[in-house]
């Protein structure tokens, strides 16, 4: 005869399982509800660039970032009173959006920058020091973009924070976002490694970040198989016909300081 004091063995089958697999169902449904949730809330910022500009603010009043601006460029430079263009995609005269994006820079003022980079490699020493001094001699207001906005225009806007506000490597990397849909996979982790191995070489000796110790960093210790050489500060104007991946250098820069708020 059971003892009638002795729960545990009975107690299973009074319960019937079934309140238990209940609970185990809801927990499931639950957890498929929050992946799903986070699996759309994730693919809607990879299609933000596919449908909307991605503009995205990395210094009030001085410098905006966006994905490639077409129709509603003269817009965004009378919003926004924009002074200079930073081009990141590259492209050629032979492109129409390129085409349209000079006129309508030239036709309003605007300085047109051209450094073309690419989304899924390390960038070269020479690129690095070209985005270095356009952002050092640019007339402000701002505008960086590439095609989506996510990757070369994170990284060119971190540059900013550091080489315009003094931030460190580490704090600026907060430009790299997943918001303006940057997933540092299959290629566009590569932009990273200029900023943690600047941030590493730092810690190694103890030292801050100036804006200086970065460009010198660049110059002279940075991997890269470009030349330890001082190249032609860019100049803002389009890329000629035949040299697609060449700024040009022969129009007169108007260096102005970034207003400060």
């Amino acid at each position: 005869m059971p003892d009638p004091l002795d729960v545990t063995t009975d107690a299973p089958a009074a319960l019937g399982g079934r309140p238990r697999k209940g609970i185990a169902r809801r927990a499931a449904r639950a957890a498929l509800l929050a992946a799903l949730a986070a699996a759309a809330g994730l693919a809607a910022l990879l299609v933000r660039p596919m449908v909307s500009a991605n503009v995205g603010v990395v210094d009030p009043g001085v410098v905006i970032r966006a994905a490639q601006p077409t129709a509603g460029l003269p817009a965004m430079i009378a919003e926004h009173r924009l002074a200079s263009i930073l081009n990141l995609r590259g492209g050629s005269p032979r492109d129409p959006w390129y085409d349209a994006e000079v006129r309508t820079s030239s036709d309003r003022g605007v300085a047109f920058y051209d450094i073309p980079l690419s989304a899924t490699k390390r960038p070269g020493r020479h690129e690095l020091l070209a985005l270095i001094d356009v952002l050092e001699d640019c007339r402000y207001p701002l505008l960086i973009h590439c095609k989506a906005g996510a990757d070369r225009t994170g990284l060119a806007s971190a540059l900013y924070l550091m080489v315009r506000l003094g931030e460190g490597p580490r704090r600026a990397s907060r430009a790299f976002t997943i918001y303006h849909s940057h997933i540092p996979l299959f290629g566009p982790q590569h932009l990273h490694e200029p900023l943690d191995e600047y941030a590493a070489w730092l810690d190694a000796r103890g030292l801050d970040h100036t804006p200086g110790r970065f460009r010198a960093w660049v110059r002279d210790e940075y991997r890269s198989d470009d030349p330890h050489t001082e190249p032609d500060r860019p100049a803002p104007g389009p890329r000629r016909r035949g040299r697609a991946d060449a700024p040009r250098t022969d129009i007169a820069a108007k260096p102005q300081s970034a207003p400060r708020s």
